[in-house]
C-alpha cells in the first residue's frame, strides 16, 4: 500500500506541484479570516491552539523517523519513485524554487527587512523580527545534528546540498522568513494587499518545501517537520510582537 501510494504521488508530480501550493494559499486566507472574525481574548487562545498543533506534528514526525516505520517506508518509496519518474525541464523548473528557500538568499530578506523595521523606528518589531528568523535558523541546525538522518540518494545535478537531512532547513527558513513577511505585511501594508499577500507567500512557502521532495534532496517528512517546527516558532514570536504592540498602546494611552 505504502509503494502505491508512493508511485502515485510520483505521477502526478507536476499536478501536486500545482494544486498544492494553490490549496495552502486558500488555507492560509481561511485561516487570516478566521482569526479576524475573533474577538481579540480569543485570538491569544487561537494562536496558542495553532502553536500546539504545529509542536505535536513534529513531535509526531519526530517519533515517526526514530521508529522507522510506516513513515520511513513511505518517505523511501517516494524518493525512489520520484528518482526514475521526474523530467529534465521540470528538475530545472524546480531547481529555480528551491533558491527562493536558499539559506543566503533568505537571510538576505530577513536582514533587509529587519533594517527595514529599524528605520521606521520600530525597534520592538525589529527585534522579533530578527529573534523569529535567527533563531529558528538555529533550531534548525540544532535539530539536524541531534537526528542526523541522511539524505535521500540524487544524481540529477540539479541541487546541491550538503548536511543532514531532518528537519528540512529549506522548509524551516522558509516558513520562519516569509511567515514573518507575512505578519509584518498585516502590520504595515495597505489593507488591500494583506490577504493577497499572505496567500501568495503562503503558495510559495508550499513550493519551496515541494521542490526540496521532488529534487530528492529531502524525503517527505522532511519538509513537513521543517513547516511544523517552524510554524510552532513562529506563532510564539508573533504572540510576542503583539503582547509587546499591546503593551506599547496602553503605555501611550497612559502618557
Amino acid at each position: 500500500m505504502t509503494d502505491a501510494y508512493a508511485a502515485w504521488a510520483a505521477a502526478h508530480a507536476l499536478q501536486l506541484f500545482i494544486a498544492l501550493p494553490l490549496l495552502a494559499g486558500g488555507a492560509a486566507l481561511l485561516l487570516a479570516r478566521c482569526g479576524l472574525s475573533l474577538p481579540r481574548r480569543s485570538r491569544a487562545a487561537f494562536f496558542m491552539a495553532g502553536t500546539c498543533a504545529a509542536l505535536a506534528l513534529f513531535l509526531v514526525l519526530a517519533f515517526a523517523i526514530e521508529s522507522e516505520g510506516a513513515v520511513v517506508a513511505f518517505d523511501r518509496a517516494l524518493a525512489g519513485s520520484l528518482s526514475m519518474s521526474m523530467s529534465t525541464p521540470l528538475l530545472w523548473l524546480l531547481s529555480w524554487f528551491t533558491y527562493l528557500g536558499d539559506r543566503k538568499f533568505l537571510t538576505g530578506i530577513s536582514v533587509l527587512m529587519t533594517l527595514f523595521l529599524l528605520w521606521r523606528g520600530d525597534w520592538r518589531l525589529a527585534l522579533v523580527c530578527a529573534v523569529a528568523t535567527g533563531v529558528g535558523g538555529a533550531l534548525n541546525w540544532l535539530l539536524k545534528h541531534a537526528f542526523q538522518r541522511v539524505r535521500p540518494e540524487h544524481d540529477h545535478g540539479y541541487a546541491s546540498v550538503a548536511g543532514w537531512s531532518f528537519p528540512s532547513g529549506h522548509s524551516s527558513a522558509a516558513m520562519a522568513v516569509y511567515g514573518m513577511a507575512c505578519y509584518l505585511l498585516w502590520r504595515l501594508a495597505p489593507p488591500a494587499w494583506r490577504l493577497p499577500s499572505i496567500a501568495l507567500l503562503a503558495a510559495l512557502i508550499m513550493a519551496i518545501g515541494l521542490s526540496r521532495i521532488l529534487l530528492q534532496v529531502h524525503f517527505a517528512s522532511d519538509v513537513l517537520a521543517g513547516f511544523a517546527v517552524s510554524l510552532a516558532w513562529l506563532a510564539l514570536c508573533v504572540a510576542v510582537a503583539q503582547r509587546l504592540r499591546q503593551s506599547c498602546a496602553r503605555g501611550q494611552g497612559v502618557q
